[in-house]
């Protein structure tokens, strides 16, 4: 068996992997900051991340990823939508389409197990309620999955029937409670990353 990598030397190279796809655009907006928060952590590392999107969702079965009701994307954003975008969606011509909402999930590495206990304790307060270990590694470490609890998934069309009104006031509802989503479930990741900062416990 190898000899171990240092822990500063893992998380140096994890995060010259992280700066470079950031200084090309790959990271999604907004969510910057909050990255160098957590990375500025000693013991822990990001090593992938996602704020949080709005999807529209062709097939029967939006959970769906296999097989013949696989369902597909047909338009995603991780910035807030507008009426047009909701309307020229249910305009699409399929049978069934779904709106989903999903908020952050974010996976990071820690060299040990006090310090991933300590993280998914904070990161149940605040929202991120489907946290856990997925991965130990003798030589890695411990990988860490944080997934907010937020989910929201309306039906706009079902076999080929609306099921929404399509009268501005409707529509402008369900924008808006999609846009609350989304920024809910972000300022809750902001919540997290402070609240680390301020009680990094075993993982400073």
């Amino acid at each position: 068996m190898g000899r171990r990598e240092p822990w500063s030397d893992q998380k140096a190279r994890i995060w010259e992997t992280l700066a470079r796809e950031r200084d090309v655009g790959y990271l999604d907006p907004g969510i910057e900051g909050i990255v160098e928060k957590l990375n500025s952590v000693e013991k822990i590392v990001t090593t992938s991340t996602c704020i949080g999107r709005i999807a529209f969702i062709e097939g029967v079965k939006p959970w769906e990823r296999a097989g013949e009701e696989a369902a597909r994307i047909i338009h995603k954003t991780h910035h807030p939508i507008d009426t047009d975008i909701l309307e020229r969606m249910i305009g699409a011509p399929y049978c069934n389409v779904w709106m989903r909402v999903s908020g952050p999930i974010i996976h990071v590495r820690t060299p040990n197990i006090d310090c991933a206990s300590h993280l998914m304790g904070i990161a149940r307060r605040y929202g991120f309620k489907h946290s856990g270990i997925i991965a130990i590694n003798p030589s890695a470490g411990y990988a860490v999955e944080l997934m907010s609890g937020v989910q929201y998934t309306f039906p706009l069309k079902l076999n080929c029937a609306l099921t929404v009104s399509l009268n501005r006031r409707t529509l402008d509802a369900i924008v808006g409670h999609a846009n609350k989503t989304m920024e809910e479930a972000r300022a809750g990741l902001a919540d997290l990353a402070d609240a680390l900062i301020h009680d990094p416990g075993p993982c400073a």
